[in-house]
């Protein structure tokens, strides 16, 4: 019946939206992964207070420059300063996206000079720092997503979760094991936005499916 077919249509284009929220933050948050991953080698031992702080930041700084981004993309929408916005987001977005994953390939490829010394806890002034220049990568992806729209509470929460895993996850991986396989962290996340970007031009472009 018609209303079958809505409520399938409707839960497909929610779980595409879903899936391209994920991959979208999961690719910029694996440049993040790898900061932390640096890091956490470079730690005597693992502070949990500390570790709290640097995710509480990280959430706070990805969700600040992502809907920074977003709301001044949205609101020129929706204002109707920009024509056809939605079709030309789409094309954005998907340049955008490889923009940040080739960005992120460059970054797995170029010799890295990386001087290790011992600390005994997170620098959280110098760790802002690094994590302000990722986040201008969540800023473009923001503006991307503002244009095309997204549902707000659930990248919300994606972000959340993301910061999260990866803070949390990077810095015992580096403490455990070392940063030796952080290039596999950027292809990685290179990977994951390209991948989205392949779906919004199947999905939102070409309307293979």
């Amino acid at each position: 019946s018609y209303t079958e077919l809505w409520l399938l249509d409707t839960v497909w284009e929610a779980a595409m939206n879903l899936l391209e929220n994920i991959l979208i933050v999961a690719g910029i948050s694996l440049d993040i992964f790898a900061a932390m991953e640096i890091e956490g080698a470079m730690l005597a031992v693992v502070k949990r207070k500390t570790l709290i702080i640097a995710c509480a930041l990280v959430a706070l700084l990805q969700m600040i420059f992502y809907f920074a981004g977003y709301f001044v993309c949205y609101h020129l929408v929706k204002s109707g300063i920009l024509e056809r916005a939605q079709e030309w987001g789409y094309i954005i977005s998907i340049i955008v996206f490889t923009a940040i994953g080739i960005k992120l390939l460059v970054k797995g490829l170029k010799k890295e000079l990386i001087h290790e010394r011992r600390q005994d806890d997170l620098n959280v002034r110098k760790y802002v720092g690094i994590i302000t220049v990722t986040s201008f990568c969540t800023l473009a992806a923001g503006c991307a997503c503002g244009l095309v729209g997204v549902t707000v509470w659930v990248m919300l929460l994606v972000i959340l979760i993301c910061s999260v895993l990866v803070t949390v996850g990077g810095v015992y991986a580096g403490y455990h094991f070392g940063f030796d396989n952080k290039l596999y962290l950027y292809y990685g996340g290179a990977v994951l936005l390209w991948i989205a970007g392949v779906e919004i031009l199947l999905r939102a472009v070409l309307h293979w499916f």
